[in-house]
């Protein structure tokens, strides 16, 4: 069992995990003989904001999984893995449930440098399991990979996979969500644009977004290393405003509920505020939440401020799917 103390090293080297070393959820510098050694505790102290018992919490869940049988799936085949190298490292990690639900798709953050699902994917997808709900762990392509529009081909591809393993997945097709954090909340705002995400891919519309102190504009609020990663030499004014989903927002956007801590120390409270107001607009349910604090990664936010905020997000999904189902 992993508590605060275990050393970072330790969880990443499980035998369960081997071959998926980097779904486990690395973040920048995790994996050098330094930060290994570190333990999850110290880790959490020099960030600040993540916290240390729930992402032990999630990677015994993850690990728990991972004995119990298949957890990690390749979205790609091997011929498209062979044809672009950075695709080897994507995939999902599955977590249904005996009875069949409705899923979300979890795509952690980490600027487009990382997926750090060991803070803010496996401790919400444990508490989402024993709310009734099954979810997916999303590692897309990042760092020297995510230039646009890998990230999104990969949540495409991915969710695509889910749909049409629905039965082997154990899942219920009807009524997913996607839920992102941070720039991982980026990846999951623009998959709710028909110029960038569901429709363009042919998939069905989420019945609902959840939206985790996102990144949401690349204009002067951005983050400017989720853009720099994203964009690359690409962040001319058409391109940027193309990547700013507050511009990007239908009337077929899905309903979405996002919050933030309103003085983020990492990603402008405005974006957060953007798509609110742009979902205002087009007369789109949303429910918005600020907190009060500095806080950027919470991840479940367990004792602070939004805490619970993962139990509202989870009802107001459920009110989205009801919604569909009486229209």
């Amino acid at each position: 069992m992993f508590d605060k103390n275990t050393k970072i090293g330790r969880i990443v080297s499980q035998p369960e995990f081997q071959g998926y070393e980097y779904m486990t959820g690395k973040f920048p510098g995790i994996g050098g003989v330094f930060s290994g050694m570190l333990k999850l505790s110290t880790m959490c102290r020099i960030v600040g904001t993540w916290n240390a018992d729930s992402m032990a919490d999630g990677m015994n869940y993850l690990l728990e999984r991972a004995k119990a049988g298949k957890v990690f799936y390749d979205i790609y085949s091997e011929e498209e893995r062979q044809s672009d190298p950075g695709k080897r490292r994507t995939g999902i990690a599955a977590f249904p449930l005996e009875e069949k639900r409705p899923f979300v798709v979890v795509c952690a953050g980490g600027g487009y440098s990382s997926v750090c699902s060991m803070v803010e994917a496996y401790p919400v997808i444990r508490q989402l399991n024993l709310m009734g709900y099954a979810a997916f762990s999303m590692q897309y392509r990042c760092g020297k990979d995510a230039a646009a529009p890998n990230p999104m081909d990969d949540l495409a591809k991915a969710v695509q996979f889910i749909l049409e393993h629905a039965e082997e997945l154990h899942v219920d097709p009807e009524g997913y969500a996607v839920m992102g954090f941070s720039a991982g909340g980026h990846l999951a705002a623009s998959f709710g644009t028909e110029r960038l995400g569901w429709k363009h891919y042919g998939l069905p519309a989420p019945a609902a977004l959840i939206l985790s102190y996102p990144v949401i504009t690349m204009g002067e609020k951005t983050h400017p290393g989720s853009r720099k990663l994203l964009l690359e030499k690409n962040a001319q004014p058409a391109v940027q405003e193309m990547y700013s989903i507050e511009r990007q927002v239908t009337t077929h956007y899905p309903p979405a509920y996002v919050w933030q801590f309103d003085h983020d120390n990492l990603v402008p409270v405005e974006n957060s505020a953007m798509i609110a107001e742009a979902l205002q607009k087009q007369h789109i349910p949303c429910q918005y939440e600020t907190f009060p604090g500095t806080i950027h990664g919470a991840g479940l936010g367990t004792g602070t401020a939004c805490d619970g905020w993962l139990e509202r997000a989870a009802a107001f999904w459920a009110s989205q799917i009801e919604r569909t189902n009486t229209t």
